[in-house]
């Protein structure tokens, strides 16, 4: 650790913006990763194999980003708010990246593909449920099933007709809402209180 003329610590300084931007543009890439793979998945099953588990590491590769910025670049301490503030405005460089890139290939590449894709995918399912349902006795389940289909039905058709810029902002809104909450724990984990010898 660096010391002033009177033993005392100097301030250490951090780039929050450009460590923040750094991190975010890859954990922004891995992001966009994910989304291809669930993209793919509309249309080829196989890459649903894929797709969930790159969707539930988003959270670890979070952590080592900022772990591995935090053990790089030796810091003696990292304290909790600096590790918050970089998780946090990583999540939001890497919600605009990807989310930027979601709305451009919505809005001028797909022209409807993904969400035709989503709709045949529900109507495959609706007629399993409808094949299960007629196996059932209990009129009490009976409902209980299609109650649960109409609903999954409605929602998937309000997500499919949505704009370009409307599934975007569901998408920033998410993002956004989980970042915080990740952003917290992987603060919690990252920071290094200073030592006393």
């Amino acid at each position: 650790m660096k010391m002033d003329e009177q033993g005392l610590p100097k301030a250490i300084r951090i780039p929050l913006f450009q460590v923040a931007m750094t991190l975010g543009t890859y954990l922004g890439g891995y992001i966009l990763l994910a989304y291809i793979a669930t993209a793919l998945s509309v249309k080829y099953s196989a890459f649903s194999f894929i797709a969930m588990p790159l969707f539930l590491c988003i959270p670890v590769v979070a952590f080592i980003l900022v772990k591995r910025y935090r053990d790089q670049n030796c810091k003696p301490f990292f304290p909790f708010p600096i590790s918050w503030m970089i998780s946090i405005l990583m999540f939001l460089f890497a919600t605009v990246l990807s989310c930027m890139m979601v709305y451009l290939y919505l809005r001028f590449i797909d022209h409807g593909a993904l969400a035709a894709g989503i709709m045949a995918r529900m109507e495959l399912l609706m007629q399993s449920s409808d094949q299960e349902i007629a196996k059932l006795t209990d009129p009490a389940q009976i409902e209980q099933m299609k109650s649960v289909m109409d609903l999954m039905r409605q929602s998937i058709t309000w997500f499919c007709s949505l704009p370009a810029s409307g599934v975007t902002k569901q998408l920033i809104q998410s993002s956004l809402f989980w970042g915080n909450i990740l952003s917290l724990i992987i603060a919690l984990f990252t920071a290094k209180r200073l030592r006393s010898k």
